[in-house]
Formats: C-alpha cells, sequence, structure tokens
C-alpha cells in the first residue's frame, strides 16, 4: 500500500499536505506489471498519471515502425504519463515494461478536477511539472551533444 509520505516524496507532490496526498490516493491505485507489458501508447488518450513504485518503464517513440527517441525511468518517486495533465491530453511516447515493475496508476480527472478547485493545489503541481520537463529537457540535450561526441569532427 502507498502511503501520503510516500506520495509525498515522488517528484511531483513534494509540495502537497497530508489530506491533499490522501485525496489523490483514494483515486489511485498500485498495480503490478510484468516484463513487457505495455502501459500505453503514444497517441493513445492520455487518462492517467503514474508513478513508479520499484522496477523500470521504457518511455520511446516510434519512427517509421522502429524505436526512435527513448528514456527510461528508474528512479523511485519517477513520474511519467505527464501528458494526462497537459492539453491535448494524449501520450506523446509509449511506456512499456522493461522488468517486473510497480507504478501507481492515479485519475487524470480527478487530479485536472481537484487542481482548478483548488488554485494553489493547482499551482503546485504546474510548478513542479514545469521543473520536471525542464529537467528533462537538460538531460535529453546532454544526451544528445554525448552522442554527437562519438563521432570526431571532420577537418578540411
Amino acid at each position: 500500500m502507498v502511503s501520503a509520505d510516500w506520495l509525498k516524496k515522488s517528484e511531483l507532490f513534494e509540495a502537497l499536505n497530508e489530506s491533499q496526498l490522501s485525496a489523490i490516493l483514494s483515486h489511485s491505485g498500485a498495480e503490478s506489471c510484468p516484463e513487457g507489458r505495455i502501459i500505453f501508447q503514444e497517441g493513445e488518450e492520455a487518462t492517467d498519471l503514474y508513478i513508479l513504485i520499484e522496477g523500470a518503464i521504457d518511455l520511446f517513440v516510434e519512427v517509421q515502425e522502429k524505436v526512435g527517441v527513448a528514456s527510461q525511468v528508474r528512479r523511485e518517486g519517477r513520474v511519467f504519463g505527464i501528458p494526462s495533465l497537459l492539453e491535448p491530453y494524449r501520450y506523446n511516447v509509449t511506456a512499456k515494461c522493461l522488468g517486473p515493475s510497480m507504478i501507481l496508476r492515479i485519475e487524470a480527472d480527478y487530479l485536472k478536477t481537484r487542481m482548478e478547485e483548488d488554485p494553489r493545489l493547482g499551482m503546485a503541481i504546474m510548478k513542479k511539472l514545469a521543473l520536471i520537463y525542464f529537467n528533462r529537457l537538460n538531460e535529453l540535450r546532454a544526451g544528445v551533444v554525448n552522442f554527437f561526441k562519438m563521432f570526431p569532427p571532420k577537418t578540411a
């Protein structure tokens, strides 16, 4: 069972109080995922937000029927499925379990309603979402730079 204390340690909900966390937990559930399970697919309606409890999740985009850009969720408390909180509410990657994993599934409609009803809650979550996206963009940029460092510069 996931507790409010555990949820507070996740990367998205650290600014929330115990009653807010408990309310979110009342609209969520822990799920066990076997290796290879597709949690959601790119382009599907984004109905749920997820937090990794344990295991590892591969997030990837398919380009011409081949796996393209990929990242992984390996840290406990890391959030994925963020498009469930942002228009147009469609997943922009496919999420697949890399091995046996446990995830917390949170009903996005409930969370969006609570964010609209409680502007302080909404602002706290949106500020964290912006920071998460900014950090992940920087991680991606660093990966691209490191990738290109593998190729020696051409000399004329």
